[in-house]
């Protein structure tokens, strides 16, 4: 089974426990500064994820960085996983978390991919028009990719539209090596 569907398994009760307590947007907070103290301090990764290390000392490490920054019900998420030798999937929780939360709040992660950063107001136009069609509110995440050419590239969710120069021309090369050929 994947450290992903195992996750979820964690963060699907952690979410249930969070809509009872009323908890939900602490609770995220809690994830979000999980996810990101993980994400700037590779040590702490490799520390949870280590097998050699026991539960009880990752579990005082965790306490030492989050006892009196995060909410009980989260602390006590990270006991039961110290407790389970479930630590190094605390990463993957807190991004099935955010996922639940998302769902939960109505939100859609967008990540758009251009060749140059586009304006304010662009970003705005297609934030407002993703919004009136998906019916959520729409957190845009802006990469640049100069290898692209031109055109864009959107992620919404598992899907993608390429509408890259990249991508057109490796469309053409398709059809002309497919003509050829047949």
């Amino acid at each position: 089974m994947s450290e992903k569907t195992i996750a979820y398994r964690y963060a699907k009760p952690l979410m249930e426990l969070a809509l009872e307590k009323s908890l939900v947007d602490d609770v995220n907070r809690d994830m979000e500064l999980l996810r990101k103290t993980c994400e700037e301090n590779d040590q702490l990764r490799a520390i949870l994820r280590n097998p050699i290390i026991r539960g009880y000392k990752k579990l005082s490490i965790l306490r030492a960085l989050f006892q009196n920054r995060v909410n009980q019900a989260t602390m006590s998420m990270f006991e039961i996983l110290a407790k389970h030798s479930r630590e190094e999937i605390l990463y993957e929780i807190s991004q099935g978390f955010t996922t639940l939360y998302n769902e939960y709040k109505g939100i859609q992660e967008v990540t758009l991919t251009t060749t140059v950063a586009i304006s304010e107001s662009l970003k705005a136009e297609l934030t407002a028009k993703l919004a009136q069609q998906l019916n959520k509110t729409i957190i845009l995440q802006e990469k640049v990719n100069p290898e692209l050419i031109g055109g864009f590239i959107l992620e919404i969710g598992n899907s993608q539209i390429d509408n890259s120069v990249r991508a057109g021309l490796q469309r053409l090369k398709m059809n002309f090596i497919q003509k050829i050929y047949s």
